[in-house]
């Protein structure tokens, strides 16, 4: 027996034809788990919408936005420490905090928003040229997008004000239920920005080294679906925050 009677029957068996699926049914099956990942991501968004709206509503013991205590943030948490020690601490105050900065709010969802378009016309002009070269440049613009994204995120988590309570012989550092409710809704919106910046710098590194072509560019039609859900989110959740916040 030779090596040439033995060749047909290892590439039927274990050959590299064996081994490759139809490109099509790999495309279904991958665009099948992108939708599950953000039906599960459209379940966790709409939770963080509904406490916002349950505890604006209840408004517990009237702490939606005010809070007795004394104004501060981590840098004084010593002085008042001190004080309360010292048995120097005033008595507390209701403090009021407002919302926060729709500007910021909105100047997140707006570069969420044009980072989604961006990726979405590079989609098109790769599908269209053929051209994976200048795709690459389309997809870092819109990782540099979402990270501006992510510096206002940290900038609105940052200017969440702090109050702080004397509780069982200490001081401790409390927020209102609507500071404590918008904190989870921007850590959300910040960590979704994160995962965008990413994905954007992934696409990059593919498409600079080819993995990403004129003939294959479903990935980048994938992170799209995503990439549009999260745009399509951020201007939802920053509507209902800035439009539905004070209980008057």
């Amino acid at each position: 027996m030779s090596i040439a009677d033995i060749e047909p029957q290892s590439e039927m068996h274990g050959g590299t034809e064996g081994h490759h699926e139809d490109p099509v049914k790999v495309d279904g099956r991958q665009r099948v788990g992108i939708w599950l990942f953000i039906g599960a991501d459209v379940v966790t968004v709409a939770a963080i919408l509904f406490t916002y709206l349950y505890l604006r509503g209840v408004d517990t013991a009237g702490h939606w936005m005010e809070m007795e205590g004394y104004k501060g943030n981590l840098h004084t948490y010593a002085f008042w420490e001190n004080q309360y020690l010292n048995g120097t601490l005033a008595n507390p105050k209701a403090i009021y905090v407002g919302t926060l900065s729709a500007g910021l709010q909105w100047l997140t969802a707006g570069l969420t928003v044009v980072s989604a378009a961006v990726l979405w016309f590079g989609e098109k002009g790769l599908r269209a040229t053929k051209n994976a070269k200048a795709f690459s440049p389309v997809a870092v613009v819109a990782m540099l997008l979402t990270l501006a994204g992510v510096v206002v995120s940290a900038i609105q988590l940052r200017d969440i004000p702090q109050i702080f309570v004397a509780v069982n012989d200490s001081i401790t550092m409390s927020y209102t239920t609507y500071d404590s409710a918008m904190m989870a809704i921007v850590g959300s919106t910040l960590g979704h920005l994160v995962l965008l910046a990413f994905l954007g710098l992934g696409l990059a590194i593919r498409s600079a080294r080819g993995a990403i072509s004129g003939e294959k560019w479903y990935q980048v039609r994938l992170v799209r679906y995503f990439w549009v859900w999260v745009a399509i989110s951020s201007v939802v959740t920053t509507l209902i925050t800035t439009s539905i916040n004070t209980v008057h």
